[in-house]
């Protein structure tokens, strides 16, 4: 979508009572959405036709003309042929992972070591807290941020069990063991995170874009 184009977007949460529509100019909205957290695959944004100087009243009924004739206008370029995309063929467990992680800059994974986490977690300075409307607890979710980018980062794993980050941060952010459940649980539910089940208890892999706003 072009920054000259008017869309719509949308996102809701019924588990936290959570509604939030945008409309207007594409550079906008999504500035609006960074700034309130809603990015990457959060929501849902449609194009409404070029931007217009109208009135708001006025220009929801031609935005809704305008989406109708981008929907029937033809795709500019010759039609896809499948037959000129080369193919690529590989033997079955030929391909190497680790050293393509490497060569694409990916940390290879390494035991966590809970002692120097704990450590470094004791000796750093208090995080800013998170400038998220969404959030309940932003300065929870910044020691959350500043743990998961270590784990991350550091020793290439893609999450943390409840138990670990409990361990860590527990106290920073003087939660209890069930207190952190829930604080991480709807972090879940507004996309901020993933829960993976299995085991003897859940894990949580951060979402990148959350990731790459602390």
């Amino acid at each position: 979508m072009s920054s000259g184009e008017n869309v719509r977007f949308s996102y809701r949460s019924h588990q936290e009572s959570i509604e939030v529509v945008l409309q207007g100019d594409t550079d906008w909205v999504n500035s609006i959405r960074s700034q309130i957290g809603l990015n990457a695959a959060l929501g849902f944004t449609r194009p409404l036709g070029p931007a217009s100087s109208h009135s708001s009243s006025q220009s929801q009924s031609s935005d809704e003309s305008s989406g109708q004739s981008v929907m029937q206008q033809t795709l500019p370029g010759p039609p896809p042929d499948p037959s000129r995309i080369p193919s690529v063929v590989r033997t079955v467990g030929d391909l190497d992972l680790s050293a393509k992680a490497a060569e694409l800059g990916m940390s290879s994974q390494t035991d966590t070591d809970m002692a120097a986490l704990a450590e470094f977690i004791d000796e750093v300075e208090t995080p800013e807290p998170v400038s998220n409307i969404l959030s309940s607890d932003p300065q929870a979710e910044a020691w959350l941020q500043l743990v998961l980018t270590m784990v991350v980062r550091e020793h290439g794993h893609t999450s943390m069990s409840l138990s670990d980050i409990e361990k860590l941060i527990g106290e920073k952010v003087n939660k209890t063991t069930a207190e952190i459940k829930i604080f991480l649980d709807r972090l879940w539910r507004i996309g901020k995170l993933e829960r993976i089940h299995g085991g003897a208890e859940d894990h949580y892999a951060p979402n990148p874009s959350w990731l790459e706003s602390h």
